[in-house]
């Protein structure tokens, strides 16, 4: 049970081979804006949830997400890295 917090579009393939069902990812910065494009052409991540922080959403002017991502809040990011104490990041 890990949480992923996704930086990096050029490891989206090494990320998607590692994740478990019970794992979290957050995608952030640059990932975000690719998160559609890098999904076209790949299965759905099989993991537990996939997150974008609806504070960067807004700054980065994403009416809207896709590809089963839900907007979480910085305390709904906190909350997660309490429940998962096995953290990865993908820079």
């Amino acid at each position: 049970m890990a949480l992923h917090l996704f930086y990096n579009p050029a490891r989206h393939t090494a990320l998607l081979s590692t994740l478990k069902a019970d794992d979290v990812v957050i995608i952030v910065d640059e990932a975000l804006l690719q998160w559609s494009k890098l999904m076209a052409d790949t299965p759905h991540p099989q993991c537990a949830a996939v997150y974008a922080l609806s504070e960067e959403c807004r700054r980065r002017q994403l009416d809207s997400l896709t590809n089963g991502v839900s907007a979480i809040s910085f305390a709904d990011w906190i909350a997660l890295t309490i429940e998962h104490p096995q953290q990865v990041t993908w820079v």
